[in-house]
């Protein structure tokens, strides 16, 4: 028997990977997305890299798009959705995650393909690393880790002034209009912290803008529908 919350047998499902500067990271992201049967489509948007990420990314499969100079997070995505109009559903990646792998995929969109009121899911580092569990943690819901419908995407505000609060003010839409969403755990997968990238004082600066960033969208989207 069929169940009848399934919505799709064989969704589309398209990949989008904003990177910006990361050459020594964003190739065994793509190992992982590339070794998964449910992919339709792999996008990544290089932001204005001023490293060989363009060059780590070009592989069989793997459309690269590049922007001549950095314009935050939330426009490369723009960029990105842009691709993917036919699309049942965006997976959304981070460039520089540590033990993501193709089952992780699965983990991310099975919850829409089976449940037609499921419009999005979280993932949510656990396991990996004490430092970015916390991090999640104390900030839910901001992961760039996640599965959207396409049809959902098309309705929501342009994130392209967002930048690293394109999260933020996806997570925001979903929540004012009611819609359902679910947290699945991405078991022993983390991230490379930007102190890590950039060294303590310039990665706590990135850090801050990027949490100011996040603020500001927050503050925006919540008197926005």
């Amino acid at each position: 028997m069929t169940n009848s919350s399934n919505i799709l047998a064989k969704p589309t499902i398209s990949v989008i990977i904003a990177a910006y500067n990361e050459e020594s990271r964003i190739g065994t992201v793509l190992d992982a997305v590339t070794c998964s049967a449910l992919i339709s489509q792999i996008i990544v948007v290089n932001d204005g890299s001023k490293d060989k990420t363009a060059d780590e990314a070009t592989r069989p499969g793997v459309n690269v798009l590049t922007l001549e100079k950095n314009r935050g997070k939330g426009a490369a995505l723009i960029e990105g959705i842009n691709q993917t109009k036919d699309s049942d559903i965006l997976l959304f990646l981070d460039a520089d995650l540590v033990g993501f792998k193709s089952e992780h995929i699965s983990i991310l969109v099975e919850p829409l393909i089976k449940d037609k009121e499921v419009v999005m899911t979280v993932g949510k580092f656990t396991g990996g690393r004490k430092s970015t569990d916390l991090a999640q943690f104390l900030v839910p819901n901001i992961s760039g880790q996640r599965a959207i419908r396409g049809d959902v995407i098309a309705k929501m505000p342009d994130l392209s002034a967002d930048g690293y609060g394109a999260e933020v003010a996806i997570t925001r839409y979903i929540k004012n209009n009611g819609l359902k969403f679910v947290e699945v755990p991405l078991k022993n997968v983390s991230q490379v912290m930007k102190e890590e990238k950039l060294g303590l004082v310039k990665g706590l600066a990135s850090r801050i803008r990027m949490y100011y960033q996040m603020t500001r969208t927050f503050i925006r989207s919540h008197f926005r529908l």
